[in-house]
This record gives structure tokens, C-alpha cells and sequence, in this order.
């Protein structure tokens, strides 16, 4: 018991080191940055970055789990090794693109080496959990924010100035060392039927690739879209709100990396329990903390405190979809556990379908609000077609049904009352 207690502790301790750097670290470079480079940063950590990563991925953190804890396929493990030599190849081409023909912007160029950086602490951190090595796996997964932190330090001690330009060399920098690493692990594995193995994780993967595609595109749009329709101003203020109601998102990632392994082996009936509980704590926690914030932000922030009057509605709209973020991620979980993502693919078509064709009828009158409550509600969509993706495969998932319909109501009430 001691011994529990204590490996609880310590991961709790380590768990909020790493988070609190990923939490302020955002934060503070609003202050540090001009509004165009934060907004830019943000497009590219956080948007674009991050929506590349999924694709490029192929579905392959997801597939470890179902392949290793789910099906106890330890044969396959070789083939997982040779996924990072697969995103070294993507970093490869992107350096002889920008620097070779300077097809496009350092931005962009930025986006897609972060893109690679989070596939590979993705990959490795999955690795690390579903084997519930879960300290390494909490700072890896923050490995990119204490490379922005030492920017933070740098320029408070005036050694380094925190520019878009040596943000980016950083950047490029960290992606090295990922790629040493993986070469290294490349050449000790045991590569007896290595490239049939990854074939067939690929296989697998394919339709996790797509799905997870669709859940990144909804996790990153707000910022994607918010700099096609409003620029990189209106993109910085997005996401710095967005920033601030990850808080919420950290509760979740702590029970989803210290009980990673149950969730893909407990009963759907004590998940779906459990899950249901989880929402409802969580949106009354974002609501508690959505009217405590403007009382203690002005005093570390003064981003916040310039911005804060003008967006206070739209902030409230994303801590409302941190909610529905977290049932995705959990739906998500369980229709990859039982193999049923090819099917869940189908109803993410048609909600991305009529998700583009409102956007297409509204874009001459989209404000920044309107628009992340359209993304808001998605995602509340997402999560009802995952519920019945599992329904159709008799795993019902009811409580969370009730849950997330319930609180999706009662948010739009409380809009219409503070509006």
C-alpha cells in the first residue's frame, strides 16, 4: 500500500511539472511575443502542426494498444521500430523542400518539423504507457514545451531573444534528436520479418489513421480556420483562450495516462459508468473555473487582461468543448479497443461534409464566436456517432449518451443567460 501510494505521488508530482510547463509556457510567450508571432507559434504548434501529425502518423500510437494489450501480439513489436524511420523520411524531405527550393513560409516550414516532433513523442510516449512506464511518458509528452520554456528563461535573462526565427531553429534542433534516437533504436531490433510486421500494423492502422486525422482536424481547426478567415491576430487570441481551458484537459490526461492500460482492458459497462461521472465533473469544474479566472488572470497576464471584455463569450464556448474534446478522446479509445474505427470513419465523413458545407453557406457572415460554436457543436456530434458506432456492435455506452446530451443543453443555456 505504501508502496502504491508513493508511486502515486510521485507520478502526480511529475504529472503537474510537465503540464504546468505546458500550461504556462503558451501563457507567458503572449506577453514575450507580438501578437503576429504568437498567433503564427500557435498556428503552428498547436494548428497545422499538429494536424500534419496525425496524418503522417498513419494510425500506428493507436494501433500499438490493440495490437500489444488488446491482442497480446508481442511477435509484432519489431515491425513498431521501423515506424520512426518512416518520419524521418518526412523531416528529410520537408529540409530539402524549404531550404532546397523555399516553396513555402518559415511557418509552415516550423509546422511540419513540429509535426514530426509530436508523431515521434506521440509514438514513443504510447510505447512507454501501454508498458505503464508512465513518469517518462508524462515529460515526453511535454518534451516540446521545455524546449519553449528555455526560450521564456532566455529571454527573461536576456540570453536569448524569443523570435519566430530561433524558435524555429530550436525546433529543428529537437527533431535531430529524435532522429538519432530512432536510428539508434533502428539499429539494435531484431529485424526478423520486420518490414511483413509493419505492413500489417499499416493495415490495421489505416483507419485509425483516418479517424484520428478527423479528431486532430476538430481538436486544431479553431485555429486553422481562425487564421483563413481572420489572421494571425484573431489566431493568437483563439488559442491563447484555448490555452487557458486546456487546464480542465489535464485532469483527463492524468487519468488517461495512469490508467491507459485499463482502459483497453476493463468492461464498456464500469468505462461507460465511469466516463459519464468523468463529464459531468469536468464541465462543472470548467464552469467553476471559467467565472474564478478574470479575478486572478489580470494579475499574470496583461494579454489576457487587453483581450479578455471583447472574447469572454467565445472563451466560454471553448471551455464548454473541453468537455466534448474529452469524450472524443475516450469514445475514441474504445472504438479503436474493439476494432470498429472503419465503421466510425463512415459517420466522421458525413459529419466533416456537413460540417464544410456550413462553413461554405456562412462564410460571408462567420464572426469568431459563430464559428467556435460550430466547432463546438461537432464535436458534440462527433461524440454521439462514436456512441452509436459501439451501439451498433452491442457495447452501449448510454450513461455518456445522457451525460453529453444533457450538458451540451444546459451549456447553451447558460450561453443565453451571460450573453
Amino acid at each position: 500500500m505504501n508502496n502504491l501510494l508513493k508511486k502515486n505521488i510521485t507520478f502526480l508530482f511529475s504529472f503537474f511539472t510537465a503540464k504546468g510547463i505546458v500550461f504556462l509556457v503558451p501563457i507567458l510567450l503572449a506577453d514575450i511575443l507580438s501578437e503576429r508571432d504568437f498567433g503564427a507559434l500557435e498556428y503552428a504548434l498547436a494548428g497545422v502542426g499538429m494536424l500534419i501529425n496525425a496524418i503522417i502518423n498513419l494510425g500506428v500510437t493507436g494501433a500499438y494498444p490493440y495490437f500489444i494489450l488488446r491482442k497480446k501480439n508481442y511477435a509484432i513489436k519489431n515491425g513498431f521500430n521501423l515506424h520512426p524511420i518512416w518520419l524521418l523520411i518526412f523531416l528529410i524531405f520537408n529540409q530539402i523542400l524549404f531550404f532546397g527550393f523555399n516553396l513555402y513560409s518559415l511557418e509552415f516550414f516550423m509546422a511540419i518539423n513540429v509535426s514530426y516532433i509530436i508523431a515521434n513523442q506521440q509514438y514513443f510516449s504510447t510505447k512507454l504507457k501501454s508498458h505503464e512506464n508512465i513518469f517518462k511518458a508524462v515529460f515526453l509528452d511535454a518534451g516540446l514545451y521545455f524546449l519553449l520554456f528555455v526560450f521564456v528563461i532566455g529571454h527573461y535573462s536576456k540570453l536569448i531573444s524569443p523570435s519566430i526565427n530561433n524558435i524555429s531553429f530550436g525546433v529543428l534542433l529537437y527533431a535531430i534528436t529524435f532522429a538519432i534516437f530512432g536510428l539508434i533504436k533502428i539499429i539494435k531490433t531484431e529485424k526478423n520479418n520486420i518490414f511483413n510486421h509493419y505492413i500489417k500494423i499499416l493495415k490495421f492502422s489505416f483507419h485509425i489513421l483516418v479517424s484520428s486525422s478527423f479528431l486532430f482536424f476538430l481538436a486544431v481547426c479553431g485555429r486553422i480556420l481562425t487564421k483563413h478567415f481572420f489572421g494571425y491576430e484573431a489566431t493568437g487570441i483563439y488559442g491563447f483562450y484555448f490555452r487557458l481551458a486546456v487546464i480542465v484537459v489535464m485532469i483527463h490526461q492524468i487519468i488517461s495516462v495512469r490508467y491507459f492500460k485499463d482502459i483497453y482492458t476493463l468492461k464498456p459497462q464500469k468505462l461507460d459508468t465511469y466516463f459519464s461521472y468523468f463529464y459531468v465533473f469536468i464541465f462543472t469544474l470548467s464552469i467553476i473555473i471559467y467565472f474564478i479566472l478574470p479575478y486572478i488572470m489580470p494579475y499574470v497576464s496583461e494579454y489576457f487582461s487587453e483581450t479578455y471584455e471583447e472574447n469572454k463569450i467565445i472563451f466560454f464556448v471553448i471551455f464548454c468543448k473541453m468537455t466534448m474534446w474529452i469524450g472524443s478522446a475516450l469514445n475514441s479509445n474504445i472504438v479503436d479497443r474493439e476494432g470498429l474505427a472503419k465503421m466510425n470513419n463512415w459517420y466522421f465523413l458525413g459529419v466533416f461534409l456537413f460540417s464544410f458545407l456550413v462553413l461554405y453557406l456562412l462564410k460571408n457572415n462567420i464572426t469568431l464566436l459563430s464559428l467556435t460554436f460550430i466547432i463546438y457543436t461537432i464535436f458534440f456530434i462527433t461524440n454521439i456517432t462514436q456512441i452509436i458506432t459501439l451501439r451498433k456492435n452491442n457495447i452501449y455506452f448510454k450513461k455518456s449518451l445522457y451525460a453529453i446530451s444533457s450538458i451540451y443543453v444546459l451549456s447553451i443555456f447558460i450561453l443565453y443567460l451571460i450573453k
